[in-house]
């Protein structure tokens, strides 16, 4: 290898380290890792001989957690991100079902996952074709629905992609090469907004059938006392949040409502 001259990174290469670097970002937005960080600076302050500073960033981390971790904040950021729920009427030229769900056992269609919806979708006679995008559950996804009925003619499988936008893209591709120009695209409510508008993008046509997330324990729950559910729901929305303003920025997605 030669030195002294500057690495030269492939597309590809590029694109991975901007995705590694895009993941750090997404875990810095955990309020659980915020809080970890102002602990870590408040004692830096302690070392450094700083008590007050040290003591307000102290109060601030735990603060930040308590509050980030009660059902409403949770249920608040919830709410301006949940899609609503299908209206059941709308037929479409193919299913879309993205992974990144719990894989539910015995009969999917009487789960509430994504599996589930899709699996009822196609039971119900919505659209003629059912494709499966991720490649963290396409595959066992178009295994669960071959062995619940759903025709291998009928099931296509998008494997590759990584993220939203190449579940977008690549299901695009797939979709036009069987003449599908509209879907019923299945994921979380959080996630559908930024979801259908990737698919937009690419040109496609959406009805949002969003799963609800199962958090309805936390609607009866005091509002103001910690829970780690809604911490976990916390960190969801931001991380969308920033996503969503990424997407946009990127002209990644197109807001819109289709069907």
């Amino acid at each position: 290898m030669l030195h002294g001259r500057k690495k030269r990174l492939l597309p590809g290469a590029w694109a991975s380290e901007v995705i590694d670097l895009t993941d750090l970002a997404m875990r810095l937005l955990h309020p659980a890792t915020q809080g970890l960080l102002l602990g870590v600076l408040s004692l830096t302050c302690v070392l450094a001989r700083r008590p007050r500073a040290a003591l307000g960033l102290g109060i601030v981390a735990l603060a930040w957690v308590w509050i980030a971790s009660t059902p409403a904040l949770a249920m608040s950021l919830r709410a301006t991100l949940a899609a609503p729920p299908d209206d059941g009427r709308v037929r479409a030229d193919a299913i879309v079902v993205l992974g990144g769900d719990t894989l539910p056992m015995g009969d999917w269609a009487r789960t509430r996952t994504r599996a589930g919806k899709g699996l009822a979708l196609w039971r119900t006679g919505r659209a003629p074709l059912m494709l499966v995008s991720g490649s963290d559950q396409a595959k066992q996804l178009a295994e669960g629905y071959a062995v619940s009925g759903v025709p291998a003619e009928r099931l296509l499988v998008e494997g590759a992609s990584d993220n939203t936008r190449e579940n977008a893209r690549d299901s695009a591709t797939i979709l036009r090469s069987h003449g599908a120009r509209s879907i019923l695209l299945v994921t979380s409510s959080i996630h559908m907004r930024r979801a259908s508008g990737a698919f937009r993008q690419q040109g496609i046509d959406v009805v949002p059938v969003p799963v609800p997330e199962a958090y309805a324990a936390m609607a009866d729950a005091p509002a103001w006392l910690p829970r780690r559910d809604a911490l976990t729901l916390t960190a969801r929305c931001l991380r969308e949040h920033v996503a969503l303003w990424a997407y946009g920025e990127r002209h990644w997605m197109r807001d819109g409502v289709d069907g």
